[in-house]
């Protein structure tokens, strides 16, 4: 059974709530360390998810670690191949929807997820003749991590995860995400600009930053207005957050007909969501 966070997003019943990082921290390495053997990570795009985990496994761009990373897009075999040679180390597989909408891919995740301390994994075809010293099957001790955006239990098989994994239900707060991006974002301009709105954006990506950035530089002098719209899901907010930004408008007599224009609402309505808006940052 599944039910709905906070945010309307549909949850397995028995998942934790983790609002920190420091708090999303002391699981990652409890899985590294293998006391947690089977551990479903949910949470929301852009919250810097993936990275922790593979900070905390030691997992670089060239997956250089003992542990594996497995995105969404591998191929079953190859899948079979990169569990062999990597038995009994950690394995984290991200984008699980991508991985369970192929039937190979199921029939060898199946017994990977099982939370017995020794799984026996097969692979019965003569691909396996092909590769020198690969086993028609191996048995492994691997822990194994899943990272996903939501969760949908739409078959068996994810029922049965459902069943047995440890569900972690990563949720940060915009400040919190704000305050962990400061450690690896290095734009000023751009950082004092998001976090004035912090208390008007629902759910900060620290992609923001990053677009924020490649906006800016390439040369868009608007780019705080195109930011706002990304950020706040508001549309009157983020209108009347970029008329503020206009450097054409010189009054609110002017920003207000703009808005009317734009949105068919009232100057009462303009002043009032000013009234609550930050004073913009230049």
């Amino acid at each position: 059974m599944t039910a709905k966070s906070n945010n309307s997003i549909p949850l397995p019943d028995d998942a934790i709530a983790v609002t920190n990082y420091y708090d999303l921290g002391r699981y990652l390495a409890k899985f590294a360390e293998g006391s947690l053997d089977l551990v479903l990570l949910l949470g929301r795009s852009g919250s810097g998810k993936t990275e922790a985990v593979k900070q905390a496994l030691g997992i670089d761009d060239h997956h250089k670690s003992g542990a594996l990373y497995i995105e969404g897009h591998a191929q079953p075999f190859g899948l079979y191949q990169s569990l062999w040679r990597h038995r009994d180390s950690p394995v984290v597989l991200d984008d699980l929807d991508r991985l369970y909408a192929n039937p190979d891919c199921v029939r060898i995740l199946k017994p990977l997820c099982n939370t017995r301390r020794a799984k026996r994994i097969s692979w019965l075809s003569n691909a396996v003749a092909a590769v020198p010293e690969l086993p028609t099957e191996f048995t492994t001790t691997s822990s194994v991590m899943l990272i996903v955006n939501e969760w949908r239990s739409l078959n068996g098989n994810v029922r049965a995860l459902e069943d047995r994994a440890i569900i972690l239900w990563f949720n940060p707060t915009p400040e919190e995400t704000h305050r962990k991006t400061a450690e690896w974002f290095d734009d000023p301009e751009i950082y004092r600009f998001i976090g004035s709105y912090l208390p008007h954006i629902p759910h900060l990506s620290m992609r923001y930053y990053d677009k924020a950035k490649r906006l800016r530089d390439a040369g868009f002098q608007d780019w705080k207005k195109s930011l706002l719209q990304m950020m706040l899901s508001d549309r009157a907010v983020a209108i009347v957050a970029g008329l503020q930004l206009d450097p054409c408008l010189s009054s609110d007599t002017q920003r207000i007909t703009q808005f009317a224009a734009e949105t068919g609402q009232a100057r009462a309505t303009y002043y009032r969501i000013k009234a609550n808006l930050p004073v913009p940052v230049s």
